[in-house]
């Protein structure tokens, strides 16, 4: 089974349809929406809180790095010329997705919006970028 697929079949999922055809176009556990089938082309969107979007190409992924707390989680995500900084809670989920180039969009929420009893998913707050 592939990985995003065994990942569906064990968490609770938001099936993302076109509202048109009525057709399935892609997944998403919380606020990331995950790639249905294999690409050759994969980008990372960014959306941030108050609309504002990006998408980054994951062939310019360099490394991410994770830095867990009692509180607030930081991702750093290395790409070619910019760095991407993810702050929320429960990030080693979607560090583990991010490994296989799994998510399509990651939202940003207001954190008053987050619970403690999330435990299944990711909860990204903040997202800041900065050029290399």
């Amino acid at each position: 089974m592939h990985p995003v697929q065994h990942f569906r079949a064990n968490f609770t999922n938001n099936e993302v349809t076109d509202t048109a055809s009525n057709s399935l176009t892609s997944y998403a556990v919380g606020n990331v929406e995950l790639y249905d089938t294999e690409s050759q082309v994969r980008n990372l969107c960014l959306v941030w809180e108050d609309g504002r979007r990006a998408f980054y190409n994951y062939a310019y992924l360099v490394s991410v790095d994770l830095v867990l707390t009692d509180n607030l989680n930081v991702m750093m995500l290395y790409f070619s010329g910019q760095i991407v900084t993810l702050k929320g809670y429960q990030l080693s989920l979607l560090f583990d997705l991010l490994v296989n180039h799994a998510p399509k969009t990651i939202t940003a929420d207001n954190s008053r919006y987050y619970s403690p009893d999330q435990v299944e998913r990711s909860f990204i707050t903040e997202i800041l970028t900065k050029n290399e």
